[in-house]
């Protein structure tokens, strides 16, 4: 609701609306009662058509952004090593597969050592079975010793893919003792615990990788709001960052438990975030719908932004076209953080302004 007074700013939109125009363009466009929106300023309101609507009540609620934890993946070192490289930074985005950090560590040496050893095995005895089975040939070795030294073979050759498989699992370099981490998924790097050159244990933190598509907002729920909010509920989420835009959600979850330390319950809303304007961390307000069980009365509803309170009475500015717009009063029965509902004064289907009509509220009321 806006209470009317004049700024610079308002006498300059004046200016825009009118009195500033050249004297050919108002004898084309100023109708009898001699105000008209000029095309520049129709750029700068908005226009809203008044609608029946259940009357409803809302909560309001803080939250905060997060990320959605369904989506995120948390990169542990798998080995303890120092790390070479990180190729990565806060907010990158990164495909699946791409390499994140290179650690070099004692295991993969360890692997490489164990490899190039039963490579060496195998190559003595593979050049020891063929010697049996030309000895074997010429009646100087067992048939029994020949099937034993194909047993060994068989089994370095076991040995020999399980090494390459642990290798492979660490994304490893027998060569230079490096193996990499790479990404799982792709995503958004939103958390880096990781720089060149730290030594890093077994499981130590490195980064995390998630989606932002779609986020997560978490709001506390005091006691007393607790019958009204259920899993499903529609919600608008407003924050500071985007003045004037709001955006849609509901409410996920609700969990099932009270938070001991905060004395509230806490709840899930999932939130659409195709355009990534939503940042985690970022602090918004939430408006719920009130559930109340049998409230089914629709009155006429119009935007909070469209009342203008002059001398303690409420007015909208309707509008029919761009040279016809009147002061109408209005008698409000109930509100809530979006809507006045109202018992006369306008009809279902009246355009009213809801974006700088102060402006041509001022202008009407003195002419």
């Amino acid at each position: 609701m806006k209470s009317n007074f004049l700024t610079p700013l308002t006498l300059l939109s004046i200016c825009l609306l009118w009195s500033c125009q050249p004297a050919k363009n108002e004898a084309q466009t100023a109708p009898a009662k001699g105000f008209c929106l000029s095309a520049d300023f129709k750029n700068q309101i908005k226009i809203d058509s008044i609608q029946k609507r259940t009357v409803f009540e809302q909560i309001a609620l803080n939250g905060v952004i997060q990320y959605d934890q369904d989506e995120l993946a948390a990169l542990k070192s798998p080995i303890p090593g120092i790390v070479q490289s990180v190729s990565v930074k806060m907010g990158d985005y990164v495909e699946k597969g791409q390499i994140l950090v290179s650690l070099k560590g004692t295991s993969v040496n360890d692997l490489g050592k164990e490899l190039r050893e039963l490579e060496n095995s195998k190559r003595l005895t593979e050049s020891k079975l063929v010697s049996l089975r030309s000895l074997l040939n010429d009646g100087m070795a067992s048939q029994r010793e020949l099937e034993e030294m194909e047993s060994e073979l068989k089994a370095v050759q076991i040995g020999i893919r399980h090494v390459k498989a642990n290798m492979s699992l660490l994304n490893g370099s027998s060569e230079n003792g490096v193996f990499y981490i790479r990404a799982p998924k792709a995503g958004y790097i939103v958390d880096k615990k990781v720089s060149p050159g730290m030594t890093v244990g077994d499981d130590a933190d490195l980064l995390s990788v998630s989606k932002l598509n779609e986020v997560w907002v978490s709001v506390n729920i005091y006691a007393n709001n607790l019958p009204f909010v259920k899993n499903g509920a529609p919600v608008k989420i407003t924050t500071l960052a985007y003045k004037g835009e709001s955006f849609d959600g509901y409410i996920d979850q609700v969990a099932n438990f009270f938070d001991p330390e905060e004395r509230v319950v806490k709840a899930r809303i999932k939130l659409l975030n195709k355009d990534l304007r939503l940042k985690p961390g970022m602090s918004v307000d939430v408006l719920v719908e009130k559930v109340v069980s049998g409230q089914e009365e629709r009155m006429l509803a119009i935007p909070k932004d469209a009342i203008i309170l002059h001398n303690n009475q409420n007015f909208v500015v309707r509008y029919k076209n761009d040279c016809d717009l009147s002061v109408q009063a209005v008698d409000i029965a109930a509100e809530n953080e979006t809507y006045a509902f109202v018992k006369s004064g306008v009809a279902e289907g009246d355009q009213v302004l809801t974006e700088n009509e102060l402006i041509v509220f001022d202008e009407l009321i003195n002419k």
